[in-house]
């Protein structure tokens, strides 16, 4: 049997590469006349750099500043004339520390890397939302950018506190045909569906803040034109913003599938193996694990997903399963979630390998 391997971190415990490994093994341990081909993969947010690395873009440092001000090397990569940053390398959750006020985080330094990128002639650069700790509607890289925020006197904002609290009104520079946004969610910029309610919690943000951010969000993307454009709430409003310029939003898992060749390499395959650290509604929102489903899907291939937790199964796959057992206590620790990975890979093969076709119809 010939399997293709294309599973999504385990956000905060394995990389992609590290679940792949981890399959792999199970699926050798069942069958070790198995032929196996994987890579590492993302969705727009974490882990983009090393799975496009792996698909022929180069490594580029640049100086920037995180989601405080605070001066940060990172690392961005290209390919011939196409670039791409990882937004949450620069403001990323995991970068803020505990003293910095999740309201006061915003999107300059994403703006500043991409106008020295810009200033260097890349025919497209794509901006990989996912992970970030920021919720200033991307007004941050709008300044940056060459947009003017303006106070309600018309002045300038003074950055005292977030920009969205601040700016009234936004003169836009001219369109950047260049500039591209991956995303991995659909969220809107402003309301219940929007950046600051559906992120704003995990991001620190109080539920008044929250509220406060909202209104704002709703005020200036309606002068953005930006209110009802799907993927314009990701990276706390970073896609809307970018959009504003000009950006098209175009699916991160998408993107990235496209890079690896999946749709050549599901062809031969019997079996693809996907998943990520958590199933649930927001799966079929554009992550992933439901892009690979689908694929696999219409060129008529079973796939098989594996997940940490499952709340809610994609109904087109072949097989969806958490990676524990129902006695087993959920656990972040790299080493156990590796282990069980490759237990359950080789649980599955195992049945895959035991059952008639019709039987395992019933059995999974």
């Amino acid at each position: 049997m010939h399997h293709f391997i294309c599973i999504d971190s385990f956000k905060g415990c394995l990389s992609s590469s590290d679940a792949a490994r981890a399959i792999r093994a199970g699926i050798l341990s069942a069958d070790p006349d198995a032929t196996i081909d994987w890579s590492p993969v993302a969705d727009g947010g974490e882990g983009t750099i090393e799975a496009l690395t792996a698909n022929g873009f180069q490594h580029v440092a640049a100086a920037t500043v995180d989601l405080v001000g605070r001066p940060i090397e990172v690392v961005y990569v290209q390919k011939e004339r196409v670039a791409v940053i990882e937004v949450a390398a620069i403001c990323g959750l995991h970068l803020k520390r505990p003293e910095d006020e999740a309201l006061l985080l915003d999107t300059r330094g994403v703006g500043r890397l991409a106008k020295q990128i810009l200033a260097t002639g890349v025919s497209d650069l794509y901006l990989a939302l996912g992970g970030t700790g920021t919720t200033d509607g991307g007004l941050g890289l709008l300044e940056e950018l060459g947009a003017h925020l303006l106070t309600k006197t018309g002045n300038a904002i003074a950055w005292q506190t977030n920009p969205l609290l601040e700016t009234d009104r936004i003169i836009l520079p001219s369109p950047i045909v260049s500039l591209h946004v991956l995303a991995d969610v659909t969220a809107v910029y402003a309301g219940t569906t929007g950046a600051a309610h559906v992120f704003g919690p995990q991001k620190g943000l109080t539920a008044q803040q929250i509220t406060l951010l909202d209104a704002r969000l709703s005020h200036l993307g309606q002068q953005l034109g930006v209110e009802h454009v799907a993927g314009a709430g990701a990276a706390g409003g970073l896609g809307g913003a970018a959009y504003a310029l000009g950006a098209s939003i175009e699916s991160g898992a998408a993107y990235i599938l496209q890079q690896t060749g999946i749709k050549e390499r599901i062809r031969p395959a019997d079996y693809v193996w996907t998943g990520e650290g958590r199933i649930d509604r927001q799966t079929a929102m554009g992550k992933l694990p439901a892009t690979v489903v689908a694929l696999s899907d219409r060129a008529h291939v079973p796939s098989i997903l594996l997940a940490g937790e499952v709340t809610e199964r994609l109904e087109q796959a072949w097989f969806c399963e958490s990676i524990h057992d129902p006695d087993e206590v959920k656990t972040l620790d790299p080493v156990i979630t590796q282990k069980r990975l490759a237990r359950r890979a080789e649980q599955v093969v195992q049945r895959i390998m035991t059952k008639s076709s019709g039987e395992l119809d019933k059995l999974l």
